[in-house]
């Protein structure tokens, strides 16, 4: 029989064994034996070995002092069931606790349990120093900021949260808030000592697959946590380095680095450090091979601090220079992942003057990345839309904001739309909303409420972007419930919070191949916007169909090189037999029976209530995308595999000369008249039709404006109406908007559209 000291080394080193799964039966006087976790068993510490009595995995008794047991090589307790990314003996295995409702109370997440639907889309990251009350604590008012903290990360939005200077009384508030115990897991048990010891903590929205810590030095550490991520596990680990308030600060952070250097290098795959790094240089990328993804975002010439004791009070108190240094960072290690945004938090103090902490939170957006995503992307403006969803959800704190559309998805155009869905507990007082945005968002311009819509909104434009806000009444139900519940709340609302979980499903869907999705959904929707086919109020299809289109394509084929997986995309669909209805699985019809003929043309929305999102194509709109289809087709069949995209050609702008005989350009006001009359495009085009115009089609982007007007133009196809009927469809549908004129314009006058 082996001794209880062979034991233990044996499962703390041999990289078969999870030590978080072992527990020692410790003997005490006069009761019954106490029973401590493997990982805080200190060997040589204050227990010594003679009084461990057993040891026990996943409640197995493995050995036993006096029953002579010594089985562990004879059982599957205690044993690895999937390979480790958090390499033992480096990082000691720690559980991760989620909240049971049941239970009412935290409780470890079993290895057995079925996780939850992995992350699509960007994975969203924040860290921040949270100031401790450790020291200064009559200068630097914890009770007042710690609400003020919840609040802030919470809006954040973040699907992990990297604290720094946490402390129990901190974590005691996180794991009491409700958004917390809804929707976060803890990378370790909330009544153990890692926080107090280190002041880490890490939270995470997504699955957690394993959880770790390594022990830098006393009190200095990285816990890590591994989680679903766009496209596989990604490993997100947090550290605090060594101040120049302890002694010999550089020397001891240099030792750091060595140690995170020789560790981190063993981990396999995405990996994402984030923290405290006190220091304001290089040198912890350069050391650690990683880059910065504030740098790669803003560019190497950005020294935008996140300490900053000149304009915050709190980093005045703790500052022994008064230098203003950019200290926090997020590291990752340039692999399948790209920095997408990158922001600060908390650099803006409450209407009182007080700041969050004396350091400012940073949270970065990392995706996917492709092949030719870099040369497609504008990370600024990426950085942008973040911005305003952060934004919004401050100032709609008591619900849950919801990014959604093409920017979930990862394959919005430039200058695309922030299109976002508030989920608000209660009733939904759209004016009330408005004034409080309108408040938060000074910035804004042209906020306007939505008129026709089945859910109130708004829309307006914030930082060069355009927004649209629509918001859902939850009634009894938790915002944060909505989306997963929304049947409950009837179909008007259901069919907006759909928006979020169609996004999602399009990702979910094109795996293996969500990068491929990615590109292929950028090439078409860029090749659509150019032809003029990706306006639903212009009878075109939505972003949302040309998604589904192309991750079902991403799917089936997304191992092809770009061209011809694009190539395929186009034979897939200029083929396709639209009598039938095209989603992201079988054809079927909304009522799910299969084969539903549902003309002319019906591309399914991918998650309850399923609809089709193509109801305003006409039959002669099918005609002219099944030709576009067919049109890009022989393009790319006639360019080489190895060449690049001819965009020159697929982008060309239409033959609208020849298509229309005459076209009707219409004048609205800019603003909400001009969001009336698109409104009002389909009932337009359906009287043109009946006015023998079937084949009628409207550009769905102005062909000019001034400082008050802006113009569109309606191609009357080749039987346009005269001028006497045109005049009349004109004054019966554009009835109700001040100042809306429509003239006829023949074939030479006709407008230069691109």
């Amino acid at each position: 029989m082996r001794t209880s000291e062979e034991i233990y080394h044996r499962v703390r080193w041999d990289t078969r064994f999870d030590p978080a799964r072992f527990v020692l039966g410790v003997a005490q006087r006069g009761t019954v034996p106490k029973r401590v976790p493997l990982p805080r068993f200190t060997p040589g510490g204050d227990i010594p070995w003679h009084r461990v009595l057993f040891i026990e995995a996943d409640g197995e008794v493995v050995w036993d002092r006096s029953s002579g047991v010594d089985r562990i090589d004879a059982t599957e307790a205690g044993r690895v069931r999937a390979p480790r990314r958090l390499p033992s003996p480096y990082f000691v295995s720690r559980t991760p606790y989620a909240f049971s409702a049941p239970d009412a109370a935290w409780a470890p997440v079993s290895e057995d349990a079925p996780a939850p639907a992995p992350s699509s889309g960007p994975l969203t990251l924040l860290t921040w120093n949270t100031l401790w009350d450790r020291y200064d604590s009559d200068r630097i008012d914890t009770a007042r900021r710690r609400p003020l903290l919840l609040d802030a990360l919470r809006a954040a939005d973040a699907d992990v949260i990297a604290l720094q200077e946490a402390e129990p009384a901190l974590l005691a508030l996180l794991s009491a808030a409700p958004w917390v115990r809804e929707g976060y897991t803890l990378g370790a048990d909330p009544a153990g000592r890692d926080v107090a010891d280190c002041g880490l903590l890490l939270l995470s929205r997504v699955p957690v697959r394993e959880a770790g810590l390594h022990a830098l030095g006393p009190h200095k550490a990285v816990a890590a946590v591994v989680v679903d991520g766009p496209g596989g596990p990604v490993t997100v680990a947090a550290t605090h380095l060594s101040s120049d308030h302890s002694p010999d600060g550089a020397r001891r952070r240099d030792a750091e680095l060595a140690d995170l250097a020789t560790g981190l290098a063993a981990v396999e795959g995405e990996l994402a450090l984030l923290g405290d790094f006190n220091d304001g240089g290089d040198t912890p990328q350069d050391r650690l091979g990683m880059t910065d993804a504030w740098s790669r975002v803003h560019g190497p010439d950005d020294r935008t601090p996140t300490f900053d004791p000149s304009v915050n009070p709190l980093a005045a108190v703790s500052s022994l220079t008064g230098r203003v240094s950019r200290l926090d960072r997020v590291l990752v290690r340039p692999e399948g992942l790209r920095p997408a945004s990158a922001v600060l938090l908390g650099d803006v103090p409450a209407p009182d003057g007080l700041y969050v902490s004396d350091h400012f939170g940073v949270r970065v957006e990392l995706a996917a990345d492709a092949a030719e995503e870099a040369a497609e992307t504008d990370p600024a403006e990426e950085a942008r839309a973040a911005g305003i969803v952060r934004r919004v959800a401050a100032a709609l704190p008591e619900g849950r904001v919801h990014l959604a559309g093409s920017r979930r998805m990862g394959c919005a155009l430039p200058g695309a739309d922030v299109d976002l869905v508030a989920a608000l507990p209660g009733a939904v007082d759209l004016p009330g909303v408005r004034l409080r945005l309108a408040a938060a968002l000074p910035d804004a311009e042209g906020p306007r409420e939505v008129t026709g819509a089945r859910v109130p909104g708004l829309r307006f434009t914030l930082d060069g972007l355009g927004v649209d806000l629509v918001t859902v009444a939850t009634g009894d139900l938790t915002p944060a419930a909505a989306v997963s519940r929304r049947a409950e709340l009837g179909g008007a609302a259901a069919t907006a919070l759909s928006a979020v979980s169609d996004a999602e499903a399009v990702l979910a869907a094109a795996d293996p191949h969500r990068a491929a999705f990615t590109r292929l959904a950028r090439e078409v929707k860029g090749w659509a916007r150019a032809r003029g086919l990706d306006s639903a109020p212009c009878g075109g299809l939505p972003g949302l169909a040309w998604s589904v289109l192309a991750a079902r394509t991403a799917h089936e084929s997304g191992d092809l090189p770009p061209l011809p997986l694009l190539r395929h995309f186009f034979a897939t669909w200029a083929a396709w037999d639209w009598d039938r209805a095209a989603g992201l699985d079988r054809p079927e019809g909304p009522d799910g029976a299969a084969d539903t003929v549902v003309p002319p043309l019906t591309v399914l929305t991918p998650t309850a209530p399923v609809r089709s999102c193509t109801t305003q194509v006409s039959p002669a709109g099918r005609d002219l995308v099944a030709e576009e289809l067919f049109r890009a087709w022989e393009i790319l069949e006639s360019a080489p595999d190895s060449g690049p995209v001819p965009r020159a050609q697929l982008h060309a702008p239409p033959p609208l000369h020849a298509r229309h005989a005459a076209w009707a350009i219409v004048s609205v006001r800019h603003g909400a008249d001009e969001g009336r009359f698109r409104g009002r495009l389909l009932a337009l085009l359906a009287a043109l039709a009946e006015a023998g115009s079937p084949d009628a089609h409207a550009w769905p982007r102005p062909c000019g404006a001034d400082a008050s007007h802006v113009q569109y133009a309606i191609g009357l196809g080749r039987t346009p109406p005269d001028g006497a009927r045109l005049a009349e469809i004109g004054a019966r549908l554009l009835r109700g908007i001040p100042e809306a004129g429509l003239r006829r314009a023949d074939r030479a006058q006709a407008p230069d559209l691109r």
